[in-house]
């Protein structure tokens, strides 16, 4: 199925100082693989040169790219967007002790989870919840170790919470790259005596139970792109109390009074600058009870076709600005 789409001819570049009008026409290809659709553009053929990917280029192709000279100078990444995290469900029998969430904090391999999102392309480690780029970010890990994890720190800390050993229960959208970014996290974790169970569901799904009020689960990647560039659009809807069940967005059902009241004061503040203050110190708070391990600050692909030029991203959202796409003359 496709979309074509034609030039207004009441379009005025008198009265239109954002459009460039680059094309004469927009064809939408609907229901494309992200992968074939990247393929297609590696190749860059016939009328694909003159085209690009509206989705994320997949984590192989990522690889494949940077051996390919001509597809990667096509392809445009963007700054840190999203922040990809590992949830830990804070009402589940032994993940309710913080030391043990925080021995997960060590166990985990996040460079592996790097490499599973196709390596630096794919984003930047995590330790902060507030992502780059947002005002009021304050730099800071409160979990220091080599990116592939402190498994002996770990241990350390399951031994001294009582758990030894755990087995645990981690949902995934049924899916390659979900399935690759779930199995890097479960490798991580057996390294200290952490068993994994990974059970694929389909998005609806997966949707469902993360969301939902019940919360039978123990583990669960995600990530987090904020609706504006604000504080407040990464904190308050992951940690919120309020954000649990119904719907919401607090997938770690952590709950804490103090980092309501630091949301709620931060929320009601009018001086910019003191509300970043509060925005980082919830971000720091929320980091000591370790509801979630921050993994990477998420970096978002685009390719297009050798026809097609003024493609670029802007600093927020990370994602291209397609009213100065246009196509290279002659």
């Amino acid at each position: 199925a496709s979309i074509r789409l034609t030039r207004n001819p009441k379009w005025d570049a008198a009265t239109d100082p954002v459009r460039t009008a680059g094309p004469d026409q927009i064809v939408f290809q609907l229901g494309q693989d992200n992968t074939v659709a990247a393929q297609r553009l590696i190749a860059d053929s016939g009328d694909d040169r003159f085209a690009f990917g509206a989705g994320f280029v997949p984590p192989a192709q990522l690889v494949q790219i940077q051996q390919n000279a001509s597809a990667r100078q096509r392809l445009v990444t963007s700054g840190p967007g999203a922040l990809a995290y590992l949830a830990i469900n804070n009402r589940r029998g032994p993940l309710a002790d913080v030391k043990v969430r925080q021995a997960i904090q060590y166990a985990v391999d996040k460079r592996a989870y790097q490499v599973a999102t196709g390596g630096a392309l794919g984003g930047e480690l995590a330790s902060t919840l507030i992502t780059p780029g947002i005002p009021g970010r304050v730099e800071y890990d409160l979990y220091p170790a080599d990116p592939s994890g402190d498994v002996a720190k770990a241990k350390q800390l399951l031994a001294e919470a009582g758990h030894p050993t755990l087995n645990l229960t981690l949902i995934s959208q049924n899916g390659q790259q979900s399935l690759a970014k779930a199995q890097a996290i479960q490798q991580g974790l057996q390294r200290a005596g952490i068993t994994v169970t990974i059970k694929p569901l389909e998005s609806e799904v997966f949707i469902a139970e993360a969301t939902g009020d019940k919360g039978d689960y123990d583990l669960l990647v995600s990530s987090w792109q904020p609706d504006f560039p604000s504080a407040n659009g990464n904190i308050q809807p992951l940690f919120a109390s309020s954000e649990i069940g119904g719907g919401g967005y607090n997938l770690s059902r952590y709950s804490n009074p103090e980092v309501d009241a630091l949301i709620e004061q931060a929320t009601a503040e009018t001086d910019p600058a003191k509300a970043q203050a509060l925005w980082a110190q919830a971000d720091r708070r929320i980091m000591q009870d370790a509801p979630v391990v921050p993994l990477t600050y998420t970096k978002n692909s685009f390719l297009h076709g050798s026809g097609v030029e003024n493609f670029f991203i802007g600093s927020f959202p990370a994602y291209p600005n397609y009213l100065k796409v246009s196509l290279k003359q002659g």
